[in-house]
């Protein structure tokens, strides 16, 4: 009986050692996307995109003539990103700064909007529970321009809270999760309207992308620059890959996707169709 015991736990332990191995083997190499737009063109429409990684980091993004470039800190955060448009002098620079807990507590964004220059600054404060992120904009005349609270547990955002200028709530969120994933935004104050999300249950690239972004912060990180970076959705902090989306707004947008995956259970395509293959989006996924 009891080398029967030992043989059960060694297999067990061989499982585990060769599933976190696995793991931490697995990093991306390259995204390809093909999104091609049926709106307007019978032919389609096509935008391309290419992103590029190196030693599972996230290096850059090119969209046709457009490339944004990353750049990391001695701790391996990001802290800073560059985009540019080819043959112009047009530039987008982001900042990142973190405190001595590796969480991110200002975000700097200098573009260029029209004919001038904005410097948009954004400041996160914790306390306890609580997250307050202040929205500031050199071109305008108000000192705040978003006033944004998030309530976190169990190290997960749930909720979010828009202020107005009297410190009254004016719109209000909450997020469920479900096997680490985010299943529901619903809407409780404002804008009420539910999105609802379906999920496979392989391993998720973009959970990797994230991971090695932000550290590990990214389940708070992520969720706070999702509103003002568009690289980084809220969903990427997903344990799976997203199937579907619908919501009860007025105009329904409906997106459904099938993924192919490696031995790994990692994919590697995804096809996405929205609005009744309107648009129609490819993704290829290369790791090493």
């Amino acid at each position: 009986m009891k080398t029967y015991l030992i043989a059960i736990f060694m297999l067990v332990f061989s499982y585990l050692a060769q599933s976190q191995t696995q793991e931490k083997s697995v990093q991306l190499k390259q995204i390809n996307i093909v999104k091609t737009n049926y709106r307007d063109f019978k032919s389609g429409e096509i935008v391309n995109k290419k992103i590029s990684f190196q030693d599972g980091k996230l290096l850059s993004i090119k969209t046709s003539d457009v490339i944004q470039n990353f750049f990391y800190n001695q701790k391996g955060l990001l802290d800073r990103s560059v985009k540019e448009k080819e043959g112009s002098n047009w530039k987008e620079v982001i900042n990142y700064a973190y405190d001595e807990n590796n969480r991110l507590i200002k975000f700097g964004k200098k573009y260029q909007e029209g004919a001038e220059f904005v410097t948009k600054t954004v400041t996160i404060t914790y306390q306890g529970a609580r997250v307050k992120v202040i929205t500031q904009k050199s071109t305008t005349k108000e000192a705040i321009i978003d006033n944004i609270e998030y309530i976190v547990e169990n190290g997960l955002v749930v909720r979010r809270s828009s202020r107005d200028r009297n410190e009254q709530i004016i719109n209000k969120t909450e997020y469920i999760y479900t096997n680490g994933n985010i299943v529901r935004h619903t809407g409780l104050l404002g804008d009420k309207s539910v999105k609802y999300y379906t999920f496979d249950d392989k391993n998720s690239p973009e959970l990797l992308l994230v991971k090695s972004v932000f550290g590990e912060n990214y389940k708070v990180i992520v969720p706070l620059v999702s509103f003002h970076e568009e690289e980084f959705n809220f969903q990427m902090i997903s344990e799976a890959n997203e199937l579907s989306y619908r919501t009860t707004a007025i105009k329904d947008i409906v997106k459904s996707g099938k993924y192919k995956y490696n031995e790994l259970n990692y994919p590697t395509s995804f096809s996405l169709s929205e609005e009744g293959g309107r648009v129609k989006t490819v993704k290829t996924y290369f790791y090493e």
